[in-house]
């Protein structure tokens, strides 16, 4: 799953809000994927998560930091063009 978190504890847990809206979802500092750590996430990061049955209700596993959008090639070009003709406009 996809999410973000929205909420991070000094104490070693936060909660993730999934990217479909359901409800949000508790982290423990253990649930970070190997090779990362919970001092590595902030509030507001964009994160990948497992979905497993914790004590208390879901609870996200295996943690890690979402890759990036890549920035489409095309829309990049269009806005460059559409910038173009807007100061073509405005020396005109």
């Amino acid at each position: 799953m996809i999410g973000s978190i929205v909420r991070k504890r000094d104490e070693g847990y936060g909660f993730i809000k999934p990217a479909e809206g359901e409800k949000d979802v508790f982290f423990h500092a253990t649930a970070v994927a190997d090779g990362g750590h919970f001092d590595d996430f902030n509030e507001g990061d964009a994160v990948e998560f497992d979905l497993e049955e914790g004590p208390k209700g879901p609870a996200a596993a295996n943690v890690r930091k979402a890759a990036a959008a890549p920035v489409a090639d095309d829309a990049s070009s269009d806005m460059a063009d559409d910038a173009a003709s807007d100061d073509e406009a405005m020396a005109a």
